[in-house]
């Protein structure tokens, strides 16, 4: 990377870290919270209605978004053109869900869903009329703009009006009221501080090279809703909205956190990565070492999570949620490996090898619906069963990708697991004795969690930054030495930076 586009990418992650944690942080308090206002079934009916909505979400975005990003040279006409079709889809979408509405409802079995999903057909409008705005944030690496933007916008509609509107017992559509709020303060907030034309533009020049990409990542974008809504789509037209009620915190409690740390780089890297699109071994190492650091944390992560699940349950939804407890381990594993091969496909949309992507993600699917039709009969645990065998599949097959695309040898891509396999293995060993004997205490589950997220975080940091993996270590050394202070070093906590690169770089 040259020196500027290394500097925005540096300031990128610190802002989408410091965003991160904050959202993170709010959004276990906003779930724990709405658990205990709302029963299962409401869940249910936002699930299945966001289901759909995604659905249609690709079509009426096209990939024009992530084409807004990816393109080499963006005119002004391309802007334009962005915007045009946006919105036009947009105001189409809402009106067409608007009407199919009760067909939805016949499909999952429940007229409650029809109104739902009127309602929060909307999210299309306000979507597409904010599309343009936000991606250009994203172009231009304007991150601390758009970290601002997400969480105060979060603080107000979910933790404000959501909570509010629970309390007052809306149900449902306090949940659907947060979502909406919150889609319209990021479109009023991204174009106020883009401001790009809004004068609607009909030429093809324009369009083509926009649709060219866009309908690509559009038809992957679909195969990709399809491959994680599967699950949620079976389990409620065939086992109701209570299960899928079920399944999905569960889903939510892994996939939230982790979606949120991997969404920190990823909303970097993937405008970092275009940028250098044309030089594949500087591509390769960036991409190898992103997905090191980034195994080196979920991976012990999740099996932390595996570990802890009952008292992460019971905390943050309550005892009533029991039934989520085995899928939350299952899906700790089964989302961490979602999540890895994400930069995978990153590195396929950055170089426009969306054929590639296209073929793995049919295969997915393909492999994804069969497993859950054999595994149908152990309910929910089956499902998500299923869905971990799946991801393993579609690792295999992202590394085949990676070798046609980037000419990266299977034993490299094989070998940045190491740190983040061993570590995870060490701590979740040592973290279940040690939560077992806490079991036998009188200790509340509160406090059982917390010691557990300590003992974690602790076992984390000594194994990942005292006594590193070579591969890691390899990767650490790397950007401390990049890392430069200034010869006079007043701080306490520049000092002890200080003592530790010189600790890590000293050491073989």
């Amino acid at each position: 990377m040259g020196q500027s586009l290394a500097s925005k990418a540096i300031s990128g992650l610190k802002w989408n870290t410091v965003s991160t944690i904050a959202n993170a942080v709010m959004q276990i308090g906003y779930t724990s919270i709405m658990a205990r206002l709302l029963d299962p079934e409401a869940f249910g009916l936002v699930a299945i209605s966001i289901i759909i909505l995604q659905f249609g979400g690709y079509f009426a975005n096209m990939g024009l978004n992530k084409a807004i990003i990816q393109i080499e040279e963006l005119k002004k006409e391309h802007i334009r053109a962005a915007f045009t079709s946006s919105f036009l889809l947009g105001l189409a979408f809402t009106g067409l869900v608007w009407v199919l509405a009760p067909l939805a409802a016949q499909l999952f079995k429940n007229p409650d869903v029809a109104p739902v999903v009127r309602i929060m057909s909307f999210t299309f409008l306000v979507n597409g009329m904010s599309a343009t705005a936000f991606s250009l944030l994203e172009r231009n690496m304007r991150f601390k703009a758009i970290s601002i933007l997400e969480t105060s916008s979060y603080v107000i509609s979910y933790l404000g009006i959501g909570v509010l509107l629970a309390y007052l017992d809306f149900g449902v559509y306090s949940l659907i009221l947060a979502s909406l709020s919150q889609a319209t303060i990021v479109a009023i907030g991204s174009y106020a501080i883009v401001r790009h034309n809004i004068i609607m533009l009909f030429d093809w020049s324009a369009w083509k090279p926009l649709f060219s990409y866009g309908s690509k990542m559009s038809v992957n974008s679909l195969l990709e809703w399809l491959s994680s809504s599967l699950p949620s789509i079976l389990i409620g037209r065939l086992l109701g909205d209570y299960k899928l009620g079920i399944y999905d915190r569960a889903h939510k409690l892994v996939s939230l956190p982790m979606y949120m740390l991997t969404r920190t780089i990823s909303k970097v890297i993937f405008p970092s990565f275009s940028k250098m699109q044309s030089d594949n071994e500087k591509l390769g190492k960036v991409y190898l070492s992103s997905i090191t650091l980034v195994i080196a944390l979920i991976i012990p992560a999740c099996a932390g999570i595996f570990v802890a699940a009952p008292e992460i349950v019971y905390v943050l939804l309550g005892k009533q949620w029991g039934e989520s407890v085995p899928i939350l381990q299952i899906l700790s594993f089964a989302v961490a490996l979602n999540l890895i091969t994400m930069f995978a496909g990153i590195i396929c949309d950055a170089k426009a090898a969306l054929n590639s992507k296209i073929v793995l993600n049919i295969v997915f699917v393909s492999v994804l619906g069969i497993l859950m039709y054999v595994l149908r009969g152990f309910g929910l645990q089956g499902f998500a069963v299923a869905f971990l065998v799946a991801e393993v599949v579609r690792i295999l097959f992202y590394q085949r990708a990676m070798h046609k695309i980037l000419a990266l040898k299977y034993r490299q891509q094989l070998s940045v697991y190491l740190p983040g396999l061993i570590n995870g293995a060490v701590i979740g060993v040592l973290l279940y004795l040690f939560s077992s004997f806490l079991r036998t205490t009188a200790l509340s589950p509160l406090l059982i969690l917390g010691v557990q997220m300590l003992t974690g975080a602790v076992l984390l940091a000594v194994l990942s930054l005292l006594f590193p993996h070579k591969i890691l270590k390899a990767e650490i050394q790397t950007m401390l030495s990049k890392t430069g202070l200034p010869e006079k070093i007043s701080t306490r906590s520049g000092r002890a930076f200080q003592l530790y690169k010189s600790y890590i770089l000293n050491t073989k």
